[in-house]
């Protein structure tokens, strides 16, 4: 196989249901000049007979000791031989046109260091808009990110970038990492976002984000301290950090009905919030997930 322009790296622990589908999106890419480095991180179910059931050339598989996500990033990357370097889920499926609208917008974009381009959500068969939507294409500089990852997982960094700064790997910070290698990296960087929706993310229940909500609030709230080491932020830059890792954390609280937790964060997070938004989350806090639900009504 000639060198390949992309290299598509895919963590995957235990995914051996959602693996074939995301394989199966990537081999189906318009633009051909690509190789696959799955890394398997310990999986323990049969992902291993899933992924060697494709033969392709292009496709690499890795197995490896469970080192949670950061690592088997980071553990992809060493190998990896693409100009650039995409980082997918396991459970989520590129769209066709995926690889070759980043290739058409690195040109144009003189080869940025870092780009994406826009996904929406899949839950239970229903597709959603993410956060991404209604921004337009350019580059988002730290301040973005002050203001969580959007981004999600949807990155790809061109690999010869000597100021690149990988993946946190303490796996304590799993589920975290996302967000933590955009604030590193942006600081003196930028991402260029493409307007264009080319993946599609499994929206399901055992995904991270919805797996462990008291989990992901002392990640959170752990990564303040390393925020501390890591990022040179103004006063300003690290109030509205801070301000919203609390709003988070009163949003997982809440979604674990543990109320007076929530409210707690919620106050934390007030002053740095905008007061549209602030004042949303108190009523959700305050109505509780039962009662929204039930004012949604049921769901088709």
């Amino acid at each position: 196989m000639s060198v390949p322009f992309f290299s598509v790296i895919i963590p995957t622990y235990n995914r051996a249901s959602f693996i074939a589908d995301t394989l199966r999106s990537v081999l189906a890419q318009t633009f051909a000049a690509f190789e696959i480095i799955v890394v398997d991180d310990g999986s323990k179910d049969n992902t291993a007979e899933v992924v060697q059931q494709f033969t392709q050339p292009s496709v690499q598989y890795h197995f490896k000791e469970n080192g949670e996500r950061g690592v088997a990033r980071n553990y992809g990357f060493a190998r990896a031989q693409g100009a650039y370097v995409l980082f997918l889920d396991s459970d989520d499926v590129l769209h066709p046109n995926h690889l070759a609208t980043l290739h058409a917008a690195i040109q144009q974009q003189n080869q940025p260091n870092f780009i994406a381009t826009k996904f929406d959500f899949n839950r239970n068969g229903q597709r959603s808009a993410s956060d991404l939507a209604l921004l337009p294409a350019g580059s988002y500089s730290l301040e973005f990110f002050l203001k969580g990852n959007a981004l999600a997982c949807n990155i790809c960094v061109r690999r010869q970038n000597p100021a690149l700064k990988l993946f946190e790997e303490d796996r304590s910070f799993a589920a975290v990492e996302d967000w933590m290698f955009m604030l590193e990296n942006m600081q003196a960087d930028t991402v260029y976002l493409v307007d264009a929706v080319t993946l599609t993310m499994n929206d399901h229940d055992a995904r991270s984000m919805r797996a462990d909500n008291q989990g992901l609030i002392k990640r959170w709230l752990k990564l303040m301290q390393w925020v501390a080491v890591h990022l040179s932020l103004t006063p300003a830059q690290n109030k509205q950090l801070e301000g919203h890792i609390f709003y988070l954390c009163a949003i997982h609280a809440y979604a674990d009905n543990h109320r007076q937790q929530a409210v707690g964060f919620l106050r934390q997070a007030w002053p740095h919030l905008p007061l549209r938004k602030a004042l949303l989350l108190a009523v959700r806090i305050v109505a509780g997930p039962q009662l929204i639900g039930l004012l949604k009504g049921p769901r088709a």
